[in-house]
Order: structure tokens, then sequence, then C-alpha cells
């Protein structure tokens, strides 16, 4: 019997659409596991507002240029977060393969046989056509494909977190290096400052005015400014190296554009307005990630479900064969098959795997409350941080005013001899010591503001436009199941 091509699949459609779809309305039943997340109890305000914009490029908020072409540099060349994006790639690509198996396979099947002792006569050839495809009755397949999908953006979250970090660490390393570069200059003029000093004991000394015990203490002084000098030129390194790092740059080559580049720790930024926090804390990446993590357990869950239920695969074959090439495609034979798989007896290890997942999608839910109550926390403590930092560097600087008066006038009363040697030493030491503790005290405030940025930040540091199209994509279904996005 002689049958073509389309009449073969005239009467594929025929025969399998009407069972098709009878089947569909019997088993209409198919499992749809919706996850609920209960709502997360939430504060309606952070302890502390700002009135500047929250700019999405956080670190323009220093305004130092030199700040902002490191930290692009760093998003653009950073080896850890090149291999993160590689693997966001790699997570997307899975979830097309993931959805491929919702439509049925085509292949195709040739074949030619030939005797060794008459090589090239064509004994016998044949050529065909086969398609498989599982009906997705219970949304086992539907949940596997939404599954790889909630992967890729826990991926995505990831590289999105790895990102803030590349950025933060990038800015603390800078400010660490400003800090130290501030530090040299102090230290400098303090040694000069005391080595002057001890000129004009050493005068004093060969006036017979004073003991030599005067002079040692001051060289004392002097040997301790060194000791610290030494310390800041191994700080200076080491920030110089972490950039590097962060960079992905050979240390040396860095350290070369550095040398002659001298500057001070900008001035700390107005504090941001930060709204809302289940506005301003939605596209977090540690929130996003657990909301995605419990978005795969659920479609994880509904895959366990739908194993407990019969599969039905369809299969059909299109072929010819013969013993001449010539005579292949003269005719042609097909069957179509549908089989049945249903499990009957597994000892309950169906039904505790569904038990299983169950109680990993609770847990996930859990952990996605604490996710949420951990950031405002976070975001409440560094507020807290920088305003305790404010005061004590405000009271530093009361105090480094009040020990220079205090060292101007012990000076005096020394050189005119109207105190000892003890109380000058004192008040120099004094303010020695302010004089660093108070660039210790900015640079803490510094990083504490850019820890402020990265606990607000959503990591996501492409091109506009690519942010709002991709948080658009994220909370396509997210709007509608999470609460606290909504």
């Amino acid at each position: 019997m002689k049958i073509t091509l389309p009449v073969f699949l005239r009467a594929l459609f025929s025969i399998f659409v009407p069972a098709f779809l009878s089947v569909m309305l019997l088993f209409g039943c198919a499992q749809n596991n919706n996850v609920v997340i209960d709502n997360v109890a939430q504060a309606t305000s952070f302890i502390e507002e700002g009135n500047s914009k929250l700019d999405r490029d956080w670190w323009h908020s220093f305004d130092n240029e030199e700040l902002s072409q490191l930290v692009s540099q760093g998003l653009q060349d950073n080896l850890s977060l090149k291999a993160k994006e590689l693997r966001l790639k790699s997570s997307a690509i899975n979830a097309k393969i993931a959805s491929a198996d919702l439509y049925p396979s085509l292949n195709l099947t040739s074949n030619v046989s030939s005797k060794f002792d008459d090589f090239g006569e064509v004994n016998s050839a044949s050529f065909g056509l086969s398609s498989s495809w599982e009906l997705d009755l219970w949304g086992g397949i539907a949940a596997n494909e939404n599954k790889a999908y909630w992967n890729h953006q826990e991926q995505l979250a990831l590289y999105r977190a790895r990102a803030t970090l590349v950025a933060g660490s990038i800015s603390n390393a800078w400010l660490g290096l400003m800090s130290e570069q501030e530090k040299q200059r102090v230290l400098a003029d303090q040694f000069q400052r005391t080595q002057d000093a001890l000129k004009v004991i050493s005068r004093r000394f060969a006036m017979g005015k004073i003991s030599v015990t005067n002079i040692w203490q001051q060289q004392k002084l002097l040997k301790s400014i060194e000791v610290l000098q030494s310390k800041n030129h191994a700080d200076l390194y080491i920030y110089q190296q972490t950039l590097a790092l962060w960079l992905s740059v050979p240390t040396k080559a860095f350290i070369s554009k550095q040398l002659d580049i001298m500057h001070s720790l900008p001035s700390l930024p107005q504090l941001p307005k930060l709204g809302v926090p289940a506005q301003v804390l939605k596209y977090r990446p540690d929130i996003e990630q657990a909301f995605a993590k419990i978005k795969a357990a659920d479609e994880h869950l509904a895959m366990a479900i739908s194993n407990q239920y019969p599969r039905i695969t369809l299969r059909a074959n299109y072929s010819t064969t013969k013993n001449s090439v010539a005579d292949l495609f003269d005719d042609w034979s097909g069957n179509l098959i549908a089989s049945l798989a249903m499990p009957l007896f597994d000892s309950g290890e169906r039904k505790s795997v569904v038990e299983q997942r169950e109680l990993e999608l609770q847990a996930l839910l859990f952990d996605y409350q604490q996710v949420w109550l951990t950031a405002i926390a976070s975001v409440n403590q560094v507020l807290i941080n920088e305003t305790q930092l404010l005061k004590i560097t405000k009271n530093l600087q009361e105090q480094l005013d009040l020990a220079e008066r205090t060292e101007r006038l012990t000076t005096i009363k020394y050189l005119n001899g109207k105190t000892n040697y003890l109380n000058l030493l004192k008040a120099q030491e004094s303010i020695l010591s302010l004089e660093r503790q108070f660039i210790e005290a900015n640079k803490r405030v510094m990083i504490n503001r850019v820890l402020l940025y990265r606990e607000l930040s959503h990591g996501d540091f492409s091109p506009i436009e690519q942010v709002s199209s991709n948080q658009a994509a994220t909370s396509k279904i997210s709007r509608k199941e999470n609460p606290v996005n909504a």
C-alpha cells in the first residue's frame, strides 16, 4: 500500500488530536501547586531618612572620577565576576533545554548496507522519520521548565550579589588607600614638627637649661613616628594590592600608576532618601535569591507530585525500506504507538519524596521571611553606626582643636621656662595621636556609608533600560505570588 506523507500526517492528527483532547478533559485535574507566601511583618520606615536621591551606581555619590573609573573597571574585568557571568549564561541555557521537553521530538534515520565482496552494490536501504512526544498531563514537564527558570533567577541574584561585592570592595580599598595617603602626609608633617622641636630642645640643652633626658624623650617620640611611617608604608602597599586583586590586574602595574598620585578622603555624601523598606529592598540580591529558591522548590514539589500519576507517550514512525536506492521512495509505511506507564507499587517512595519536598519548601518560606527581617535590621544597624561614627568624628575634631591650642600655649610656656618638658611632651603626644585618630574615624564613616549603599543596592549595574527589563521580567511572575513585592 502506498501512502503519501500528507496522508500520513492527516491520519496522525485525525487519530490522536481527538484522543488527546479527551484525555485532557478526563484527567483535567493536573497538579497546580501554587505556593503561598505569608506576609512578612515589616517596619513601615527606616529609623532615619535622608534627602538626596539614591544613585543606582552608588559610588558616584562620592563625586570622585578615579573611584568611578576603578569601580567600572572592576565590574568589567574582575575574574570572579566573569566566572559568575558564564555560570549565569549556562543556567539560562539549562532553562532552554528544560523547555524542549514540552514539544515533540523529530528524528531522521537513514541506513544503507552492502556486502564486502560486492562493495558499492546496495543490498538494502532505508529512510524514515520518527517522532516521540510525552503528554504533560500533570504539569510535570512544565514544572521542570519553571524550575530551570527559577534556578536561572537564583544565579542572576548571585551574580548581582557578586557585582555589589566587587563594587563595595573596590570602594573600601580605595577609601583605605586615600586614608593611608592622608596619614602619610600627616606623619611626614608630624615627623618634621617633632624634629624641629628636637632642635630647639638640643639648643636649650647646649645652653645648660635642661637635662639630657629631655633630648632622649624627644628622640624616642621621633622614633615612634618612624615606626608608624613604616607601618603606613606597609598598609599603603596592602591597599594597593587589594585594589589590584579586585581589578584583576598585576599589583606591580597598578602600583606604578599610583606612585605620583596623592589624594585625601572625599567628603561624606548626603544621606540618601530611603523610602519604604518593602519598596527599597525588594530587588536586593539576597531577597531575590531567597524568593527564587522558593519558586524552584515549589516546581520541584510539583514534579514529585506528577511522578505519582500515569505517563502517556505518543510515538510515530514513517519510513521506507527497499533493496534498491532507485525504488527507495516508492513505498512508505508508518505506525502510531501510544504507551502508558503508571506506578503501581514503590514501597511509598514517591509519596515520601513529595513529603520531603513539602518540608523543604516550608523551610525555604521561613528562610525567606528571615532574609527580609535581616535585611531591614542590617540597614537600620548601619544607620545607627553612622550616627555614632559621626558623633565620634565630631568629638575628635573638637579634641584636636583643644589639643592644638594646648600644645601652642605649652610650647610658649616651655620656651619661657614656665613649665617643664614633661608637660610639653604630653601635649605633643596628645596632638599627634588625635591627628591619626581623626583620619581613621573619617575612614570608618566612609566605609560605613559604602556598607549602607551595599545594603540598599540591587546589584544590577547594567544600563538603565536593561535594569528595567530585567526587573520587569523578574517581577512578571512574582508580582502575583509575592505579597511583599506587590
